[in-house]
């Protein structure tokens, strides 16, 4: 296929009355291509390497998952345990000084 006609093939089986979901082979390959790259670099550099190669460029582009508490469900759970322990926790994950802070 052309290159316009890769873009244009999911709008095009659309018209014709299909629903071509692709998400699931692009998000495999998308993991692969990132794991595959930054494992190496991270073996190289270490820290240095997430930094600059995966929390930079989240920040650089706007990806929201920097801030990961928040999509692990952190809030959940130390609402959970505040709820359990009568409203006191030294283990929150989003407390002073955890890197969620950071982002703000």
């Amino acid at each position: 296929m052309s290159d316009r006609a890769m873009a244009e093939f999911i709008p095009e089986t659309a018209k014709l009355g299909f629903c071509w979901q692709f998400i699931t082979l692009a998000g495999f390959h998308a993991n692969a291509l990132a794991v595959g790259s930054f494992a190496p670099d991270f073996a190289r550099r270490g820290m240095l390497a997430y930094v600059e190669g995966i929390q930079r460029e989240e920040r650089r582009h706007g990806i929201e998952t920097l801030a990961h508490q928040k999509w692990s469900g952190a809030n959940y759970n130390d609402r959970f345990l505040k709820t359990v322990q009568g409203g006191i926790t030294s283990t929150a994950a989003i407390a002073k000084g955890v890197t969620e802070e950071q982002f703000e």
